[in-house]
């Protein structure tokens, strides 16, 4: 049943599970350390909201088409995981849901939710110069720091990089030096 919440959250960005609540999978943009001079690649995470939601009409369908059983087998099936994810939040280990994250009750009875490890961790951050990271941080008053965000032209322009209406396309270089080859190749193998 695992493999098939998480193909659905990360398919849907959205996983209703009856009795528990709902996962949620949430991108966070890119970051730049000002401190550290580095600059951390967008991500997702996913978050938990413990509510006692009845699972969507698509899920239900999506664990049909998924596992080839009746429509009643699923439901059955999906309520006999939700209680058994019941139970196991109630021990000290907690409840694991494989490839979302842990699942553990409280001492007031709300849950506590610990994402797993996401696919993000194979892009590491990069390290990047001071004058990028102190350009991005701002003072507005002395006491005051605000971070602005550079986006779109402001951040091309402050790198150097050209914008794509500014670059030439030659293509039909190109086009001409296969056209050449190709009736250099005809005259070499015909005559």
């Amino acid at each position: 049943m695992y493999q098939y919440l998480l193909k659905y959250l990360v398919l849907h960005k959205n996983l209703a599970i009856p009795k528990l609540g709902v996962f949620s999978m949430e991108a966070l943009s890119a970051e730049i350390d000002s401190t550290n001079h580095l600059m951390y690649p967008p991500s997702q995470i996913v978050r938990f909201k413990q509510d006692t939601v009845v699972a969507d009409r698509h899920f239900y369908d999506f664990l049909v088409r998924e596992t080839d059983k009746d429509l009643v087998d699923v439901m059955n099936e999906l309520h006999a995981f939700s209680q058994q994810v019941l139970q196991e939040v109630q021990t000290i280990s907690g409840a694991v849901l494989q490839g979302i994250g842990t699942l553990k009750k409280d001492n007031d009875g709300l849950f506590i939710f610990i994402p797993e490890r996401p696919l993000d961790y194979l892009f590491k951050q990069v390290s990047i110069d001071k004058s990028i990271s102190l350009a991005v941080n701002t003072t507005q008053d002395a006491t005051i720091e605000t971070t602005t965000v550079l986006e779109g032209e402001a951040l091309t322009d402050f790198l150097g990089q050209a914008n794509d209406g500014e670059v030439t396309d030659n293509w039909w270089v190109y086009a001409i030096a296969l056209l050449l080859l190709g009736v250099g190749a005809l005259l070499f193998y015909y005559v």
